[in-house]
This record gives C-alpha cells, structure tokens and sequence, in this order.
C-alpha cells in the first residue's frame, strides 16, 4: 500500500447540509479551528468527522493525532521567564559549611592584600592568628 502525500486544500467545502462553508487555508488550519470548537481533549475520531462535515478535508486518525500533539504542545508551554529587573549577574553566596571559607570571602581578602601590599598584609594575618 502506497502512502500518498497530502495536499494542501483551499477553496469552499459544502457542509453537511449543503451549505457552502468559507475559506479552508490547510489541514493545520482545520485543525487548529477544531481543537478551538471541541476542545483540546477531543478525540482524533471527533475531530475527523468535524472537520469532514464542517470543510469537506479527509484526514486520518494518525495525521490529527500529530497535528494535535503539535498544536497543544505548543500553547501548552511559556517561554523563558524574562530575569527580574533589579536582578544582579551574581547569584546569592550560599552559607559556608561550619567555618568554611566561600570564593567572595577569598575575593575579599585578595581585594584587601591588593590594597595593603604583602608586608602590611602578613602584619594583619599574624594580628588576626593570635
């Protein structure tokens, strides 16, 4: 059995009751006007016959069921949360283990011995060993 490949259909479906229905752009149109008429938990057999009656497009199970997943998938997920305004590229220091010694207690000696020069700065660790 060959696969066919599917088209895309345009113009105007009669509707089940012979009326003339607007304008179909493609089958993830139909899908999408769908899924917005029956919600997104309908099944691909109710969206089959919907969009059978509704646009005239034949379409199988298996193709809703991909537009489908598609669909909701991508209303279902935000983007990335933008940062806080005030937000700092520094994150919170986390609490040192008993006594430990964090990287910006480090940065802030080094920032001192940059200051003070190696002699001053041997006078003030010998101050601070006693």
């Amino acid at each position: 059995m060959a696969k066919t490949k599917a088209t895309k259909q345009t113009g105007t479906a009669p509707a089940g009751n012979g009326q003339v229905q607007e304008k179909l752009t493609n089958k993830a149109e139909a899908m999408r006007r769908a899924l917005a008429k029956l919600g997104k938990k309908a099944m691909p057999a109710e969206i089959q016959e919907f969009i059978k009656t509704n646009f005239g497009v034949e379409m199988t199970t298996k193709v809703i069921s991909v537009y489908k997943s598609k669909l909701v998938k991508k209303k279902g997920k935000p983007g990335r949360k933008p940062k806080e305004a005030g937000a700092v590229g520094e994150a919170a220091p986390k609490p040192a283990a008993q006594g430990g010694v964090t990287f910006r207690d480090m940065r802030l000696v080094k920032e001192i011995s940059d200051r003070l020069g190696p002699a001053r700065m041997r006078e003030l660790v010998e101050l601070v060993a006693d």
